[in-house]
């Protein structure tokens, strides 16, 4: 030990009296370790072999590429051009010459290439045109949302599909005749009740979020909102519309069904409107007879417009046809005193004048200073129209077809109606349309494999649409 001691502290001695071999150095490292693009589909794919330095990006077809601000981080003390977050165009050819220059000044040229997935972003699969749409129009099956309401407990189908953007950034979905219960692995729907009407939250958007709001679980849920004094589904009902957001609060226009008890059919007296506070959604009241219009169902839709005034889209059916009538409530809230587009102008009363034939439901918006309408081909017809004007009340021109909905709805066994625009639910800027299916026999919807797939709404996302 006496030793090795005197050897040890000579070491020391001799290191501490040895020069840093670190100071002073600059490293030879020129690589690009980071490269993100805001809505880039999966992992950026960083190479570099001996006589090539690449990095490659996955975008969506429809991005903008003219002003692309990537984010990047390159080596230590590394600088790079153009610099993390300044504008780069990929439009012309999709590839930028990147320079990393090191700590020593040594040089790289990096090449970055974009490429266009055919998926917008994933869960989408292109639908192949053949023909029976607008030949520009790119058209994808939502496979995310078509999972998220293919449901094996509780609410497992429904027609009337709308959905309402909340202030806090999540959806409330509202189904008109739902089924509640369970279903099998084999997607046989057994043992389920019949309601008339749902609403279900979805928190932040989130695909995992399915937050009933209907009293009662399973089986034994009830009604969300049944009409005033009503001891039953089958006198009077509502069939939920298109919500919109005023004063903080859900107004929600509500179709009053009654059975006619002479014929047995369900016919519609009036529009009522619902008021659901937030961010609970409770039903804080319901505001009846806000329109008296019989047979025209001004629930169907609304639009928000900038003039002030909130548009009431309702339609009425006649022989082989239906007619589009509008109203208008100003300062957007639906139950002040209604105006109704007449012949002569806005009116208090409606005079049967009408903007437009041959529409189903209605989903009027405004893009880029056009006002748009979708709406499905009448008598259970499969092709998804959209229609165009310099008004929210029309004319509405340049009809085209954006989607033909599979042959297998046609009618023979299950029909299709009522499609709907979810304007909450766009990421691009494509239109996000949902579209009933239901079948002739009520009684398929039961017990048999697959039956639970039989009613309910299906989701497709249309680009290239204007």
């Amino acid at each position: 030990m006496k030793n090795i001691l005197p050897g040890m502290l000579i070491c020391l001695f001799a290191i501490a009296c040895q020069k840093d071999v670190l100071k002073g150095y600059k490293s030879p490292e020129r690589a690009i370790l980071f490269y993100n693009i805001d809505g880039q589909i999966g992992k950026t794919v960083i190479t570099r072999s001996v006589d090539s330095s690449v990095v490659t990006v996955t975008l969506p077809p429809t991005m903008d590429l003219t002003a692309v601000k990537p984010q990047i981080a390159v080596s230590e003390n590394a600088t790079i051009s153009p610099a993390s977050g300044e504008a780069v165009d990929f439009s012309a050819s999709k590839t930028k010459t990147y320079t990393v220059i090191s700590a020593d000044g040594s040089k790289r040229e990096w090449t970055v290439r974009i490429q266009l997935s055919e998926e917008p972003f994933p869960g989408l699969v292109l639908i192949p045109n053949e023909g029976k749409w607008d030949a520009k129009v790119k058209v994808y099956s939502d496979t995310l949302y078509n999972s998220y309401l293919t449901r094996y407990s509780g609410w497992n189908g429904a027609d009337g599909c709308y959905s309402t953007l909340l202030p806090d950034g999540s959806l409330l979905w509202t189904f008109q005749d739902s089924f509640f219960g369970e279903v099998t692995p084999e997607r046989a729907r057994v043992d389920n009740a019949f309601v008339r009407n749902t609403g279900i939250l979805q928190k932040d958007r989130s695909l995992s979020s399915f937050i009933q709001l209907n009293p009662g679980t399973g089986n034994q849920s009830q009604t969300w909102i049944r009409y005033p004094g009503n001891t039953n589904d089958e006198d009077d009902l509502y069939w939920p519309g298109s919500a919109h957001i005023y004063n903080n609060k859900v107004q929600l226009p509500m179709g009053h069904m009654h059975k006619n008890p002479e014929t047995g059919q369900l016919e519609h007296l009036s529009t009522d409107v619902a008021i659901l506070s937030l961010p609970d959604l409770a039903v804080e009241k319901i505001v009846r007879d806000v329109d008296t219009t019989r047979n025209t169902g001004y629930d169907s839709g609304t639009f928000d417009a900038e003039d002030g005034y909130t548009y009431i889209y309702g339609t009425e059916n006649g022989w082989l046809t239906t007619m589009l009538h509008v109203a208008r409530a100003p300062g957007h809230d639906l139950t002040a005193k209604w105006e109704y587009l007449t012949e002569s102008g806005w009116a208090d009363q409606p005079d049967g004048h009408f903007i437009a034939r041959d529409v189903t439901l209605p989903n009027v918006f405004k893009d880029g200073g056009k006002y748009y309408l979708v709406s499905q081909q009448i008598v259970y017809g499969q092709d998804i129209y959209i229609f165009e004007s310099t008004s929210p009340v029309g004319p509405w021109t340049n009809k085209r077809t954006l989607y033909r909905i599979p042959d297998k709805y046609n009618g023979t066994d299950i029909l299709t109606y009522n499609a709907s625009v979810h304007a909450g639910l766009s990421q691009q800027g494509e239109l996000v349309i949902s579209y009933n299916i239901n079948p002739v026999d009520f009684w398929s919807n039961f017990n048999n494999p697959g039956s639970a797939d039989r009613y309910r709404p299906y989701f497709v996302r249309v680009f290239n649409w204007k």
